[in-house]
């Protein structure tokens, strides 16, 4: 089994350098639009057996363009982004200076942002509903190519699953629109073929 998950294309929160978790549901701006085009070119939807996607509606956007009417999209409330709590929509810069150790030397949020943030959700219970997304696939699907789009921190979730990273600070954003290809072989085993590719999926 193949898995390609694709980043949404970006949103004005994104742009603005705002906090984008599960509670900031905006659609896509021009640019991300223009993203998703640029991607849709490179790929080729037919190849596909199925399609999941975040039900968040920069996520269903960024399903819809690539679809292009060719599968039924289906939605799964595991692939929304992290929910942030009340740290969603702020600005990272001064929300970096009041709480510098809620945030790691890339200026992403660390796991310890969630002292901070009321109802935020943890890392744990993230690797978690990816972890159990797999492994529903694994019981599912086989020989398949899965299609799934979703956002920056659940792609990262993924890597770190399937990489069994220690800390997930050592692995980087994929950009807007970009493209992670992990293999699932029949015995189990998880790979990671690439991570952020732009073109030639």
């Amino acid at each position: 089994m193949e898995l390609y998950i694709v980043r949404h294309g970006e949103t004005d929160t994104n742009h603005e350098g705002k906090i984008n978790g599960s509670a900031t549901d905006l659609n896509l701006n021009k640019s991300g639009v223009n993203q998703v085009e640029y991607l849709k070119k490179h790929i080729n939807i037919e190849m596909f057996d199925e399609i999941y996607s975040s039900p968040l509606k920069r996520a269903r956007q960024t399903a819809d363009i690539l679809n292009q009417n060719v599968h039924v999209i289906k939605t799964d409330d595991r692939l929304r982004e992290i929910n942030y709590g009340s740290w969603d929509g702020l600005p990272v810069a001064p929300t970096k200076s009041q709480h510098p150790d809620g945030f790691d030397e890339n200026n992403y949020i660390d796991e310890d942002y969630i002292k901070y943030a009321k109802n935020g959700e943890s890392y744990d219970h993230v690797y978690d509903r990816v972890t159990s997304f797999m492994n529903d696939l694994k019981k599912t699907v086989n020989n398949k190519k899965i299609l799934i789009v979703c956002h920056g921190f659940i792609t990262r979730s993924f890597v770190k699953v399937v990489t069994q990273t220690p800390d997930i600070a050592n692995i980087v954003e994929p950009d807007n629109a970009s493209v992670t290809k992990i293999k699932i072989t029949k015995s189990g085993n998880l790979y990671l073929m690439y991570y952020g590719r732009l073109e030639d999926i």
